[in-house]
């Protein structure tokens, strides 16, 4: 959803900038293998991965071994999170994004966040709301687009006489 995605974005940018996420130990470190120029894009932008709370053993030629992720991240998702991290940090060098750190962001909270379609139990969907208007930017997502909409009584009149 573009709440979650307006949270996940505004929690990402913050521990990049501040360099203090919290990264979950994997207990076995998990090897992924990437071509090398997709190699040389993760050695790029390690820094940034490390400061949002990804942790790198050996790095191979074509491969790469995790060894925390962000508490944010399950393990099962890494390599998919780390694909659509290469792919949408090539397509976006090029694209509208500011810097490396919101083009990591951006793409770190379209993969994470709620998808549409996905029910959260009621006690999820209010700490969603309570994230969300905490956030700086709380009604558009990091895309620009709409997070809520309000009705007026004579909106939801309109729709019902």
């Amino acid at each position: 959803s573009r709440a979650h995605q307006r949270v996940l974005y505004e929690k990402f940018l913050k521990s990049i900038t501040i360099k203090n996420a919290v990264s979950q130990q994997l207990l076995f470190p998990m090897v992924l293998h990437f071509s090398p120029s997709e190699m040389n894009m993760i050695r790029e932008i390690r820094e940034s991965l490390v400061a949002i709370g990804f942790a790198f053993g050996n790095f191979g030629e074509e491969q790469l071994q995790v060894t925390g992720v962000p508490l944010m991240v399950n393990s099962s998702e890494v390599g998919m999170v780390l694909d659509h991290l290469i792919s949408d940090y090539q397509s976006e060098q090029e694209g509208e994004s500011f810097s490396q750190t919101d083009i990591l962001s951006k793409t770190l909270c379209k993969s994470l966040a709620v998808k549409s379609g996905e029910i959260l139990d009621t006690e999820s969907r209010m700490a969603l709301v309570d994230d969300l208007f905490a956030c700086k930017e709380p009604s558009l997502s990091p895309f620009g687009k709409k997070t809520y909409i309000t009705l007026t009584e004579s909106d939801i009149d309109k729709k019902f006489i």
